[in-house]
């Protein structure tokens, strides 16, 4: 009788395969050391900036916010609560809530002060989609949350977007 260890046959490994314990370990690498790779580059790859989110106003607003987190956190991006390591941000709000919407056009300025991608979205600029408070911002209507990531990527490419649905007869037939 053969023992175990001569029934059961080792897995093998291709030839060419490296020794076991000499694989190749990324080195963790600083916030501030990224920024600097990315910008030695010359280009930015998509999903890797990090976009700051503030949301005012009512209950469906918020959860508008949460949604474009999710959906910018899936494509690569990273999510901040910090204003000063944003590479962008989004600002969303709400027309319900007067005193959320005096703080907002506020923020939006503090934003567009920074030179930095600003995109708004929530029923503000749907509401208002002519306001030269606009102008040179991106802006997401509310319907069009789920192109949050297209209208970023373009945004930090350093063009403007603006998406709104303004009809129902803008939407698809149910057949």
């Amino acid at each position: 009788m053969d023992d175990i260890e001569d029934v059961v046959s080792a897995p093998r490994l291709p030839a060419d395969a490296p020794p076991p314990g000499t694989e190749v370990v990324p080195r963790k690498t600083s916030k501030r050391q990224a920024r600097q790779r990315k910008a030695a580059m010359g280009y930015d790859i998509p999903g890797t900036h990090s976009i700051y989110i503030k949301t005012y106003g009512c209950s469906h607003n918020f959860s508008d916010g949460e949604y474009m987190a999710g959906q910018l956190a899936a494509q690569g991006y990273g999510v901040t609560e910090e204003w000063d390591a944003a590479d962008a941000y989004i600002l969303n709000s709400c027309t319900v809530k007067n005193p959320s919407e005096a703080h907002f056009h506020t923020l939006v300025g503090a934003a567009k002060a920074t030179g930095k991608p600003v995109i708004v979205a929530g029923c503000v600029p749907q509401g208002d989609q002519k306001s030269s408070a606009w102008d040179g911002l991106s802006v997401i209507g509310v319907q069009q949350i789920d192109r949050v990531v297209e209208v970023v990527e373009e945004a930090l490419r350093g063009s403007t977007v603006h998406l709104f649905r303004n009809t129902k007869k803008d939407r698809p037939g149910l057949d």
